[in-house]
């Protein structure tokens, strides 16, 4: 057992050891926590002596994490993290979210992500005034004086900062009554289906065995999501859509997966905006529990 002085010193040295980790080297975490290069040297060397353990091996170019060092590492930066998060609650109790909050997002992300998280912040900031706009287009934040967009895909403006909050992993799926009318779904017959296609989808390779282009002579091509999966939920085709935005129809049986052994290319979804310092209370949380709702999405299963 630490006794509570020791206590206190080895919650510092995880705090070093973690910026060791971040920055790739000891030089680099000393200038970073304003320490000479031995002294960050002799922190992290006491660390390891009084847990008993090898943290790092070092080499003349590269530091090393042992096992042991990968999960003190995951548990030195918990640790920033509970510094931070308490940090940052104490300053935002001072303030309390309200008035205009304006944010764009594509359409599928309204019913199952988004909606959802900014009627609870509502409820429990009753002065805050959520404006979202929907839409599939890319809107610029300052020329339609938005606070915040949520984007998939690469950003092309580098004058605004972008947050990465999950991913998308698309998958193939059909309605009962199409799949149980057409013939047998393979990757040699796929051709040969009735395809839904969104405009990010010409040309795409899918992943998974072989080289399956998602291709058909007959296409039905639409420029949403929801016009996608609402498609296939009628039985016009087979749709390549975000598994999280279909949990429930996969569920219900209004739609089952198709080819499970082929996917879409996974996307990244950013938060996007123009603060140059740190976003406030309310955008902060929302990506939060953006980042949270992402996480807790399971893969769909086949």
């Amino acid at each position: 057992m630490f006794r509570k002085n020791e206590q206190k010193r080895l919650a510092y040295q995880m705090l070093v050891f973690d910026e060791v980790v971040n920055q790739g080297s000891f030089t680099a975490a000393a200038e970073a926590l304003g320490h000479t290069k031995s002294a960050v040297s002799q922190y992290v060397s006491q660390l390891e002596q009084d847990l008993g353990i090898k943290l790092l091996t070092r080499s003349t170019r590269q530091l090393h994490l042992t096992t042991q060092g990968e999960a003190m590492a995951q548990r030195s930066r918990q640790l920033w993290r509970l510094l931070t998060e308490t940090l940052e609650a104490a300053h935002d109790q001072q303030a309390v979210p309200g008035g205009r909050m304006a944010i764009t997002a594509p359409l599928a992300f309204e019913a199952p992500l988004l909606t959802p998280i900014i009627a609870e912040l509502c409820r429990e900031f009753p002065q805050l005034l959520p404006e979202l706009h929907y839409d599939d287009a890319r809107l610029d934040i300052l020329q339609h004086n938005l606070d915040m967009a949520i984007s998939v895909g690469p950003q092309k403006d580098s004058s605004y900062h972008a947050i990465p909050i999950g991913r998308l992993d698309s998958v193939l799926v059909a309605a009962p009554s199409y799949i149980n009318r057409s013939a047998l779904i393979t990757a040699e017959s796929l051709r040969g289906h009735s395809l839904i296609v969104l405009p990010w989808q010409r040309p795409l390779v899918l992943q998974g065995q072989g080289s399956l282009v998602f291709e058909a002579a007959k296409e039905i091509k639409v420029n949403t999501s929801i016009s996608a999966i609402n498609s296939a939920i009628a039985g016009v085709g087979i749709a390549l859509v975000p598994s999280i935005f279909i949990e429930a129809e996969l569920a219900q049986g209004k739609l089952q997966r198709v080819l499970p052994e082929h996917s879409g290319p996974s996307r990244e979804v950013f938060a996007i905006h123009a603060y140059q310092q740190q976003l406030p209370l309310a955008l902060r949380l929302v990506v939060e529990r953006l980042k949270e709702a992402f996480r807790q999405k399971a893969p769909v299963s086949g």
